[in-house]
């Protein structure tokens, strides 16, 4: 079905890793967005022209900003596609897969503070482009 098959290994837990790797790089980015359209919006700048600039020309042809700027730019968090609540599992148990190799995740750290703030504000059903909508928050812009 895929266009390509992608080895990392033979052990079934070197595939668990990169699930783990990319879903926390996915979440990473996603916050990163967040954060970049609340300081946009802090300033007087519309958060959509903020996401408008970064999927057109730093971020251009990607899939993940553009989907989820695009969602965070409309506000529009939900029918969810990825659960803010199971992106906080994930970030906790890549957080935690990191520990087990002696590898602190500074990035993974922080987000899991976030992700929990979000959850606890009622956005675990909501998608996980709602990490800008917490991000927005944390700054009074909600």
């Amino acid at each position: 079905m895929g266009q390509k098959t992608w080895r990392f290994g033979e052990a079934p837990e070197q595939a668990n890793a990169i699930k783990l790797a990319c879903n926390l790089t996915l979440a990473c980015a996603i916050e990163a967005m967040g954060e970049g359209a609340a300081l946009a919006g802090a300033h007087g700048i519309a958060p959509a022209s903020f996401i408008d600039l970064i999927t057109n020309t730093l971020f251009a042809g990607s899939p993940v900003y553009k989907g989820y700027g695009g969602m965070i730019a409309a506000q529009r968090y939900s029918p969810a596609g990825f659960k803010l609540s199971l992106g906080q599992k994930d970030v906790r148990l890549a957080v935690e897969a990191g520990q087990g190799k002696n590898l602190p995740l500074a990035f993974g750290d922080a987000l899991q503070t976030v992700l929990k703030e979000a959850v606890d504000h009622g956005d675990g059903d909501l998608d996980l482009a709602a990490l800008g909508k917490n991000a927005a928050r944390r700054g009074g812009m909600n």
